[in-house]
């Protein structure tokens, strides 16, 4: 038997499935923060910023994750490039697998950092306020429908079509908060972000037709701001 074959043996002996996942996901951050280490004030190769890319390489677009992108990062440290650097960010479905308080927020401050005054961040997560009225609506059903759709291999394994909350809420322990539009709202407020509204993926793929559609409205919260522009940078500075 092969070394791996036996690490992996033992880990599955010493820890659950979800644990050994999630250890696996922080592995994978502390190699891309120790690869990335002292490497500070770059000049990035696109000024549209693709965070949380994964399989989604979009082209024209820096396409940023922590393994198998453009440009391997780990989110919550601080980002290596230079302020100002771009002119828009876009983040499907990776706000929800950070803590709110300690990971999301610097992260915020972050992309404010590195957006240019007035630049736009556009961001989805899960809806926490659509997924809870289904569940009180009794339409549980139709979310299961609906991932289904979107995910073939989808399967709740027989388990009542309630579970499919669990599923949208923790994703094996991957999901860490999720978020109706006024909690979203605040997050981003704390940063200094303005003209924060709710929009739909119709308006992102008006907006940049290259990304691919994801067809997830149903469940998913879609949510557009931006930074302060000069202007009103210095409004504020006046006050």
């Amino acid at each position: 038997m092969g070394a791996k074959k036996v690490a992996r043996k033992g880990a599955h002996f010493l820890f659950g499935a979800r644990t050994i996942k999630l250890m696996r996901f922080d592995v994978l951050r502390l190699n891309a923060r120790f690869r990335r280490m002292g490497r500070h004030d770059l000049k990035p190769s696109s000024c549209q910023l693709h965070l949380g890319s994964g399989g989604r390489h979009v082209p024209g677009w820096l396409n940023v994750d922590v393994i198998g992108s453009d440009y391997d990062i780990d989110f919550i440290t601080r980002l290596p490039w230079k302020s100002g650097s771009f002119s828009v960010i876009v983040s499907q479905h990776v706000i929800e697998h950070l803590e709110l308080i300690d990971e999301l927020l610097p992260l915020f401050s972050e992309l404010k950092r590195v957006l240019r005054p007035g630049g736009q961040i556009w961001l989805s997560c899960p809806d926490m306020e659509k997924i809870c009225r289904l569940y009180v609506d009794g339409r549980t059903r139709e979310l299961v429908e609906d991932r289904t759709s979107l995910m073939k291999r989808y399967s709740l394994q027989g388990a009542p079509s309630q579970h499919v909350v669990n599923d949208l809420f923790h994703q094996s322990g991957e999901h860490k908060n999720l978020f109706d539009f006024e909690m979203l709202k605040w997050a981003l407020e704390r940063n200094d972000f303005t003209d924060i509204r709710k929009v739909d993926e119709a308006e992102l793929l008006q907006r940049f037709p290259a990304f691919p559609a994801r067809n997830d409205d149903f469940h998913t919260l879609y949510v557009t701001a931006q930074t302060l522009t000069v202007s009103q940078q210095e409004r504020v500075g006046q006050t």
